[in-house]
């Protein structure tokens, strides 16, 4: 996967340029309303939080304070995330079935259109959000342990990636495969979406540019990917 990232620099040309803009300028905008909304959101939501707690012992431990904060910013992180993989589909799903159609050389039976990527990216990254929550909460409670704290850690990063690979493979996977197969066909590549994740995560945290250029490189080497498998498979 590392090295279909890299090569996704070298499509940038002709109108390749206005797509990686187009998308690039949404994530910026979605990332900068829901930045200042965490931020404004931060009191309130660890307030809430916190409220849920019946122990008045850990309201005044800084331990506490610290999950609390922790706990609040990863939410909001991991529902950020989902919304863009969902606002962006329509664009990101035309980006790679274009891009398929000139790796392949032949012509790929369009099946785009805005309502059904919408509907399609809603109920994988749905699921994939629910799963993500939960498993992350159990994540949060183990690195409280010491010696366990190490190993949860090191698999919140690798669950975070599993499922942010796995919205942008769907980019190219939602011509291919129904939603049950598409649950398959990621595990099946689990630790390419771990990677193409992780490369997504890295990039994002750059400012401005980073954010200008994940979803539009990632899409890419998720569709050349995928498309260099099945040739060869084809082959």
């Amino acid at each position: 996967m590392l090295g279909h990232f890299l090569n996704s620099f070298g499509d940038t040309k002709g109108s390749a340029w206005k797509y990686m803009i187009y998308s690039g300028l949404i994530a910026v905008a979605l990332l900068t309303i829901m930045v200042f909304g965490i931020w404004k959101l931060s009191a309130i939501g660890g307030a809430w939080i916190a409220s849920l707690i019946p122990w008045q012992w850990a309201h005044e431990t800084v331990l506490f304070s610290f999950v609390i904060g922790i706990a609040f910013g990863l939410l909001c992180w991991i529902v950020m995330k989902y919304i863009m993989l969902i606002m962006m589909s329509p664009l990101l799903s035309l980006v790679s079935e274009k891009l398929e159609q000139k790796i392949k050389g032949v012509p790929v039976k369009s099946r785009f259109n805005v309502a059904g990527s919408l509907a399609r990216t809603i109920r994988v990254n749905s699921r994939n959000l629910l799963r993500e929550v939960v498993f992350s909460v159990f994540l949060l409670l183990a690195s409280l342990i010491p010696v366990l704290n190490v190993f949860a850690i090191a698999l919140l990063f690798l669950l975070q990636a599993y499922f942010v690979g796995f919205g942008i493979m769907d980019y190219y996977l939602e011509r291919h495969y129904t939603y049950r197969e598409t649950v398959t066909k990621v595990y099946q590549h689990k630790w390419a979406a771990i990677t193409l994740g992780a490369i997504f995560i890295g990039m994002i945290l750059i400012p401005v540019i980073g954010a200008v250029m994940a979803s539009y490189f990632t899409t890419v080497a998720a569709t050349r990917y995928f498309s260099v498998i099945e040739s060869e498979q084809t082959a």
